[in-house]
C-alpha cells in the first residue's frame, strides 16, 4: 500500500473532476441541475429539459470515466496487488476526489465570488442558495453519507478487482 500515491492521485483525480464541472457550470449551470438542493430544482420555473438530462449524462460519463481509467492506470503503474490494498487505494483516491468536491464546489464556489454565476434562472434569492442550508439540504448528507458510505466503497470494490484481474 501506497499511501503517498494513493493521495496524490486523489488530488489529480479532485483537481480533474472539480475544475472539469466548475467549468461547465460556469459556462451552464443547468447541465448540473439535478445537483442543486431538491428545493431550489422545484421552485425553477422551467424543470431540466431532456436535452439538459442527457448533456448531463454524457458530461458525468466522460468526466468520471477519465478521473476511472486515471486511477486504474495508476493502479496498474503501482504494481501493488491484493484486493484489500487495491481497495484501500482506490478508496483513498475517491474519498479526496468527494473532499474536494465539498470544499471546491459547494462551498468555495456555490458560496463564493462565482455564486451568482451559478445560479439557476428564476430562483434567484431561493433560501438553500445560504451556505448553512446548502449543507444542510445537499452537502452534508452528499458528501458524508452517501458518498463515502455508498458510492466510493461500491466504486473502490469494481476498482480492486478490474485491476486484479487486468493485473493477471
Amino acid at each position: 500500500m501506497d499511501y503517498i500515491r494513493a493521495i496524490l492521485d486523489g488530488i489529480a483525480i479532485a483537481a480533474i473532476f472539480n475544475g472539469a464541472v466548475a467549468a461547465l457550470a460556469l459556462i451552464n449551470p443547468r447541465y448540473f441541475f439535478d445537483s442543486y438542493p431538491k428545493a431550489i430544482q422545484k421552485a425553477a420555473p422551467e424543470q431540466m429539459t431532456k436535452k439538459e438530462k442527457n448533456i448531463n449524462f454524457i458530461l458525468t460519463i466522460i468526466i468520471c470515466g477519465i478521473c476511472f481509467i486515471y486511477s486504474i492506470a495508476s493502479l496498474i503503474h503501482t504494481g501493488i496487488s491484493g484486493y484489500w490494498n487495491l481497495f484501500w487505494m482506490g478508496y483513498i483516491q475517491w474519498s479526496i476526489l468527494n473532499l474536494g468536491d465539498f470544499f471546491l464546489l459547494d462551498c468555495l464556489l456555490f458560496q463564493g465570488k462565482y455564486k451568482d454565476k451559478i445560479v439557476i434562472q428564476g430562483t434567484e434569492g431561493h433560501p438553500d442558495y445560504e451556505f448553512s442550508n446548502w449543507l444542510k439540504h445537499l452537502a452534508i448528507r452528499e458528501h458524508f453519507v452517501v458518498t463515502p458510505f455508498l458510492m466510493i466503497p461500491f466504486v473502490a470494490v469494481i476498482q480492486a478487482l478490474l485491476v486484479g484481474l487486468l493485473e493477471r
